[in-house]
């Protein structure tokens, strides 16, 4: 019950970086100066909310010693992958046809897109890091290596971009 607890709080604690976040983006970057300290503050959201995610990962392995041992997590790369590109798909079409408007003016719901999005990109991560361990590593270094895999996408996707 208690790991239980702790997820709860996780998530409430989610739920408060995103408010603490767009109080901060009131005060946006205002010449070239302050670029750094935005591209900092980026990816320290990124590594907050993605060590949130395994987190909670961590309790969940306390709670149920069959996580992470069903043999769908053999397929779950596929399967993380066409979920995925299935939803940047449904939300490019979405935004394409009104929700741009939804997002801007209901805040919540882009940082709801955004914790679902780096999300599914933590489960690929677990999925993929319990693929290529074939066992060799315990619960809690598989969720910490995709923890640290994921945060690693992000900022290369981030520089990318």
């Amino acid at each position: 019950m208690r790991y239980t607890i702790y997820q709860v709080i996780v998530l409430a604690g989610l739920v408060l970086l995103a408010f603490v976040t767009e109080q901060l983006e009131t005060f946006g970057v205002n010449d070239g100066s302050e670029f750094f300290l935005y591209i900092i503050g980026l990816l320290a959201y990124i590594a907050i909310v993605v060590s949130c995610f395994s987190l909670i990962f961590y309790w969940q392995t306390k709670k149920s010693e069959t996580f992470l041992i069903h043999p769908i997590w053999e397929k779950m790369p596929i399967l993380i992958t066409i979920v995925f590109f299935l939803s940047a798909v449904v939300l490019i079409f979405l935004m394409e046809f009104g929700g741009y408007q939804l997002v801007s003016e209901y805040r919540g719901l882009m940082y709801l897109l955004i914790y679902y999005f780096i999300f599914l990109l933590n489960i690929m991560g677990v999925a993929i890091v319990y693929k290529v361990s074939q066992d060799k590593l315990s619960k809690r270094q598989i969720i910490e290596r995709s923890g640290v895999w994921t945060v690693g996408v992000l900022t290369v996707i981030w520089f990318i971009i």
